[in-house]
């Protein structure tokens, strides 16, 4: 899987809210949560985070996380 870390961790609404800090981790996010207002979005941008391999495409799929969850009012602090 993926290597890209983000720095600083992002931090997404939640009870209590979850830290984000590896490509890993915001796939493991997406696998479980289940309050995407657009499923087959969030189910995309999980196939490309599992897909990236090289670092521009680690890049790309953290930049697409972060607009996810930015789009899902999900981002605090941005």
């Amino acid at each position: 899987m993926a290597k890209h870390s983000f720095d600083p961790p992002l931090r997404l609404a939640g009870a209590p809210n979850v830290l984000i800090h590896s490509l890993d981790e915001a796939a493991d996010y997406m696998r479980f949560y289940e309050g995407a207002r657009r499923p087959m979005t969030r189910d995309s941008v999980l196939h490309h985070i599992e897909g990236a391999k090289s670092a521009e495409e680690q890049r790309d799929a953290a930049n697409t996380f972060r607009a996810w969850a930015e789009s899902e009012a999900l981002l605090i602090d941005t």
